[in-house]
């Protein structure tokens, strides 16, 4: 029987970058250009414990290649992503009228769905399966930990520290449910697109910007055992207790548009995350 703990710390880098050069805004949103861009570049996944493993299976985006085992993998790209708004499961972007378009007074022609099965061109989306050899009677609950955060890949870069702060990272279980959404710059409210029937938005029927987005974390914490982070109220994003011993589970990273933080100052930024992923014992009933 397995009496460790913890028994997987895992480190996820993903680096973000554009070319694209713009002038500055203090609002929301790009405004210099419809299809302001940037792009996915790398990410790596290695475990330290042979416990758990964390395997490469599947990606949203085209051109995501895989390569190593399941402790040690690289994933690599060149996707294009830009300015969009969701809950992390679902994500809309406004169609601005150029005609009579202004960042004080935002007004679009439409707002579309996009990247519903295809995220090339809106965001970062690749899914992990995380599978247990054993971890005593009980198995494990797999949670990120300190360290998980994303960060500037230059931090003297105004334009890297720029697209930090309009962020987001969602977890997504093998349901397509957010489990939680890490956000590196707090914010009183944490504003995104989402469909409303009663609603108008940028002149558009039918949408809101609503601040009702749950599970949002700024920071981690790595927890000795089970109970600790249960007392925390800590998020697993997986869990592999009792008979369950895999799970695929999804991270999606993109741009907020409707975060004041996505402006032209964050094109041609590029930031970095770092997933720090462990698991912890599950004492048997």
């Amino acid at each position: 029987m397995n009496k460790k703990n913890k028994v997987l710390l895992a480190s996820v880098g993903l680096a973000i970058f554009s070319g694209i050069a713009a002038t500055s805004t203090t609002f929301a949103w790009f405004t210099t250009t419809q299809n302001a861009s940037l792009s996915f570049n790398s990410a790596t996944v290695e475990t330290q414990d042979n416990n758990l493993n964390v395997a490469y299976t599947s990606s949203l985006n085209s051109g995501i290649t895989a390569s190593g085992t399941d402790n040690v993998i690289s994933l690599t790209g060149a996707n294009k992503v830009t300015d969009i708004s969701g809950d992390g499961s679902d994500f809309y972007k406004p169609l601005w009228n150029a005609a009579l378009d202004m960042p004080s007074a935002r007004v679009a022609y439409d707002i579309e769905q996009v990247g519903a099965t295809d995220a090339d061109g809106y965001y970062v989306d690749f899914t992990l399966t995380i599978s247990r050899d054993t971890s005593g009677t009980g198995g494990m609950m797999v949670y990120l930990g300190q360290g998980t955060r994303i960060v500037a890949a230059d931090d003297e870069s105004d334009a890297d520290n720029q697209a930090v702060l309009g962020s987001r990272l969602a977890v997504l279980n093998d349901a397509g449910d957010v489990i939680l959404t890490y956000a590196p710059n707090s914010e009183t409210n944490y504003n995104y697109i989402s469909e409303d029937e009663e609603g108008e938005l940028y002149e558009v029927e039918g949408f809101v910007n609503t601040t009702e987005l749950s599970g949002v974390v700024n920071s981690f914490t790595t927890y000795n055992d089970n109970d600790a982070a249960d007392a925390a109220n800590a998020v697993a994003i997986a869990d592999l207790s009792m008979e369950t011993t895999s799970v695929d589970v999804t991270f999606r990273a993109w741009l907020e548009g409707e975060d004041a933080d996505t402006n032209n100052d964050a094109i041609g930024g590029v930031f970095n995350i770092d997933l720090k992923i462990y698991g912890l014992t599950v004492a048997a009933a």
